[in-house]
This record gives C-alpha cells, sequence and structure tokens, in this order.
C-alpha cells in the first residue's frame, strides 16, 4: 500500500468559488458599508429635519461616520495590489459618488450607467464579479433616487 503512487495532486488549493478571493470579500464589504451610508444619510434626512436639535446632530454624526467608513474602505480596495481589474474600475467609480466629491444628480447618473456597463461585460464571465456589480448598480440607482427626493423635499 505505501508503496504506491499518489492519486491526489498537490497543487496549490484553489478557492472554493470565486467569492472567497480577498479582494471580492472585501468589495462586499464595501458594498454593505455603502448601503449604511445611504440608510444613514436617509434616516438623517426623514428623522433629522429639525436642525440644531441634538438628536440631529447625533443622525448627521452617525452620517458623516457611515461615508467615512465607506471611502476608507473605497481606499484600501482601490490600493490594494490583487484587484481585478474590473473592480478596481468599479471602486473608481463609486469614489466619485461619495459626499466628499459633492455629486450631483447627473454625475451619479452618469455613474450609475458606467456601473452597469461594467457589469454587463461580465455577463457569460466565470470571474464571479457580475452579482458584486449588478449590486454596485442597485446602490448606485438607490443612490440617484435619494438624492433627487431630498433634493426635491429641500427645494419645496
Amino acid at each position: 500500500m505505501a508503496a504506491q503512487t499518489p492519486t491526489i495532486r498537490h497543487a496549490a488549493p484553489e478557492p472554493i468559488n470565486h467569492m472567497t478571493r480577498l479582494d471580492r470579500l472585501e468589495f462586499r464589504k464595501l458594498l454593505d458599508l455603502y448601503f449604511a451610508a445611504l440608510r444613514a444619510d436617509w434616516v438623517f434626512h426623514e428623522t433629522g429635519r429639525k436642525r440644531g436639535t441634538q438628536t440631529a446632530a447625533d443622525l448627521g454624526h452617525a452620517a458623516a461616520s457611515a461615508w467615512s467608513a465607506c471611502t476608507v474602505s473605497l481606499l484600501v480596495l482601490r490600493d490594494m495590489r490583487t484587484v481585478d481589474p474590473d473592480l478596481r474600475a468599479a471602486v473608481e467609480i463609486l469614489l466619485k459618488t461619495c459626499p466628499g466629491e459633492l455629486p450631483s444628480s447627473c454625475d451619479l447618473m452618469r455613474c450609475s450607467t458606467e456601473m452597469l456597463a461594467l457589469a454587463n461585460k461580465q455577463k457569460g464571465s466565470r470571474s464571479g464579479l457580475l452579482a458584486l456589480l449588478d449590486e454596485a448598480f442597485c446602490l448606485l440607482e438607490a443612490h440617484y433616487a435619494n438624492h433627487a427626493l431630498i433634493s426635491a423635499q429641500r427645494a419645496v
């Protein structure tokens, strides 16, 4: 028995699926942070309308903190050496939509269109990026809708 040649190759292990790669995991985390920042913005807008109250200050701080965590995650992902080029392009798009860039409705719409084109490029690919890029597109659409609704309500 011991003299038999092994039947299992001992090559470098492959990830179970594409989602276990570090850049995909970091991007997944980033999408969660982006969602949290959008939600914090919305909660601030809806319940923090009474300016000058402690509640408004707390909600404003929570929204700013959520966007800060999201931006840091974007910058970390952008600076990773092993990031897939399409994920790096998605990160660059998302960076343009952070509050520090003061995106307008047109900017958000343009970024959403760019993200959709990036996602469509992945159709038929086995890279595992399609679901992540589709979710990023949906978050950008939600950001655009929030921005438009908040702007309309402030104008009234």
